[in-house]
């Protein structure tokens, strides 16, 4: 069997952080425990939608964007709606938007209100695709999530949003 990678989501956990803190006493095992947990879990759904995913073609990213247009309907957003919207740089949604052209998923029109814009809109190609994969992807989530109670999924999202929120301290590192 070869060697696990040395990743943060690889260290010991329970009593293997009490060595830890004995070498390092500003180590919180229980924060350490958590961080572990949190870690290995993104590690895990972020390899298995990757992989999902891939296995039709598509990024993340590319799924994402998708499935704003269809949200948005039939007239379509602002490149730099989308860019808001998903929380990227407009220069990442050009790219985006480029190649969901070039596979004729979706495409650039001429914005009514100021021709010097554009909106980009879903092709009927690229309806056909995100509605034969969102479904799918939508319940796999729902699946997933199933052994929570509406209360707990709730509270972990408020947790989860919390943790994100602390977020600038942690860069500091």
């Amino acid at each position: 069997m070869p060697p696990k990678t040395f990743l943060l989501k690889n260290l010991p956990r329970g009593s293997g952080l009490d060595g830890l803190a004995a070498i390092y006493p500003e180590t919180d095992p229980s924060a350490m425990e958590v961080f572990i947990s949190l870690l290995g879990t993104s590690a895990e759904l972020l390899s298995s939608i990757n992989s999902a995913l891939a296995g039709h073609g598509c990024s993340q990213a590319r799924f994402r964007l998708l499935l704003r247009l269809r949200r948005a309907g039939p007239g379509g957003l602002h490149p730099r709606e989308l860019a808001e919207n998903l929380l990227i740089e407009r220069a990442s949604v050009t790219g985006l938007v480029d190649g969901l052209e070039r596979d004729g998923l979706a495409e650039r029109l001429p914005f009514k209100e100021d021709r010097r814009s554009i909106m980009v809109t879903l092709t009927a190609k690229g309806r056909r695709f995100i509605d034969s994969v969102a479904p799918g992807r939508l319940r796999r989530v729902a699946e997933l999530m199933a052994c929570l109670s509406a209360a707990e999924k709730h509270k972990l999202a408020e947790l989860l949003d919390r943790i994100s929120a602390n977020m600038p301290a942690f860069r500091k590192i």
